[in-house]
């Protein structure tokens, strides 16, 4: 893949766009409800460093982490001046190179409808419980109707094979509950249109 041709055309599309204005809507929405104001945030995985501008005006302390070592070398090319600490770092969602309680805040978008096995977003979710002190915002897609019967039309008429997982709400809140976590909220990026939902979650004791 390459990064750069990703990173200029893949929000490039109208309705692509809208999306990530709303993506970015919500995440400053959830950051503002954030009493703290010097909150340490990992962003995992960070792609190409989408939010990494919005992140380092609400923390202190950014580290973004990605499997990639192409998508991690653009994200810390393209990181904005900042008074806060950016820090850069290859590693695996499933098994993280962090300790325990290291960060006030996670953030992992855009992954959970790429992850078809229940038993892998649980041990997503147990190592992102693992590694947070307090909170993590999270996005999943959530089983929508006209989203379901817009990707099958589009699977078929421009032979897209990518499969997708769209889970009931049900289904979200059982994984999550058996992580350790509470769900605080839930924001649909574009309601009854699409499936894309970015959640609260709050890390309970063990």
């Amino acid at each position: 893949m390459d990064v750069e041709e990703y990173r200029k055309t893949r929000y490039k599309g109208i309705d692509q766009k809208i999306i990530n204005k709303r993506e970015l809507e919500i995440l400053e929405k959830i950051f503002r409800s954030i009493e703290e104001k010097s909150i340490s945030v990992l962003d995992v995985p960070c792609g190409y460093g989408r939010f990494s501008e919005l992140f380092l005006k609400r923390s202190l302390d950014l580290t973004s982490v990605d499997i990639s070592f192409p998508m991690v070398l653009a994200t810390r090319k393209y990181s904005p001046p900042a008074n806060s600490k950016h820090h850069f770092l290859v590693g695996d969602i499933k098994q993280l190179p962090l300790k325990e309680n290291s960060f006030d805040c996670i953030v992992t978008i855009r992954l959970f409808q790429h992850v078809l096995n229940s038993s892998d977003r649980c041990q997503i979710l147990k190592e992102l419980h693992r590694v947070a002190k307090r909170i993590v915002i999270i996005s999943f897609y959530r089983y929508n109707l006209l989203h379901s019967a817009e990707r099958w039309v589009r699977c078929r008429t421009k032979n897209v094979k990518k499969r997708i997982s769209m889970l009931p709400l049900s289904d979200f809140v059982k994984e999550s509950n058996s992580a350790g976590f509470k769900v605080l909220n839930l924001f649909p990026v574009i309601r009854y249109f699409h499936a894309h939902n970015i959640v609260l979650l709050k890390k309970l004791a063990p």
